[in-house]
């Protein structure tokens, strides 16, 4: 791995890519590390939240100040041992040592952020939307959501056929789809974008952490691609997975053409 960051550094430096030391808006976006490190940067200034995580699956939220060549991504808080009157300031800053519109360098450079990395020279991320693995083969996706809400069991198969079993736990049973069966097969654009989805979040090396609490939904998913199966599950699914798991959440647990059935289809557990 070091030796890959080292190569592609040099490469990116002899190459003269575009560094963006004086161009925000090409660092806007959501980078990922092979090891699962996320930096995700949405706006900047003390109003703005922007998150990053690291490969042991911690994931914060902070505010982002750039000083010339250094992302400042700042946790800003006051305590009750000095009456809240004090404010305190957590830097987490790193030095940007190349970037394009597609390959982000960082070397931390705080206390803080070589602890939060694990003391590793270089983080060297892609931007998420060229992440892409078109070597993934879709066979099967299962997902359910319990607690909080209406229990889901949701699965869809290669051939775009989609299957639902909801269980309305609203007070009045007036809020959402009514208890029961549903089924559907999907148009090609959603079915597209679900391969797409798929194909962008590392599905391969994708990883929940081991949360559990009482408050929040349970999220499972079990995938099926390219002859293997894996199981994923965690009230606090990774940002990298963010865009998958809503699309699951508002595009097919919402298809608008999900019609009720007498199938009695067992979802997989």
């Amino acid at each position: 791995m070091t030796k890959f960051v080292f190569t592609t550094l040099l490469a990116l430096m002899i190459s003269s890519c575009s560094v963006c030391f004086a161009q925000p808006e090409i660092l806007k976006g959501t980078w990922i590390s092979v090891e699962q490190d996320l930096i995700e940067i949405i706006t900047t200034g003390r109003d703005s939240v922007n998150f990053f995580s690291n490969k042991l699956l911690q994931e914060d939220r902070f505010h982002l100040f750039i000083f010339s060549d250094t992302l400042s991504f700042q946790d800003i808080y006051t305590h009750s041992s000095t009456k809240f009157k004090i404010e305190y300031t957590d830097r987490y800053d790193l030095k940007v040592i190349s970037c394009n519109d597609s390959i982000l360098i960082v070397r931390p450079v705080s206390d803080l952020s070589k602890k939060y990395f694990q003391d590793r020279p270089f983080i060297s991320l892609k931007k998420k939307r060229y992440i892409s693995d078109k070597t993934i083969v879709f066979e099967k996706l299962v997902y359910h959501s319990i607690f909080s809400g209406p229990t889901i069991a949701l699965q869809i198969d290669s051939s775009k056929n989609l299957f639902m079993n909801y269980i309305n736990t609203s007070w009045d049973g007036k809020d959402g789809l009514a208890t029961g069966n549903y089924s559907a097969v999907l148009d090609d654009e959603t079915y597209d974008e679900l391969i797409y989805q798929l194909q962008n979040c590392n599905i391969r090396t994708l990883r929940f952490r081991d949360i559990k609490g009482a408050d929040s939904p349970v999220i499972s998913l079990i995938v099926y691609f390219n002859g293997k199966r894996k199981h994923l599950e965690s009230i606090a699914p990774p940002r990298i997975s963010a865009d998958l798991v809503s699309f699951i959440v508002w595009r097919l647990c919402n298809y608008a053409k999900l019609k009720p059935t007498n199938d009695k289809k067992k979802v997989e557990i």
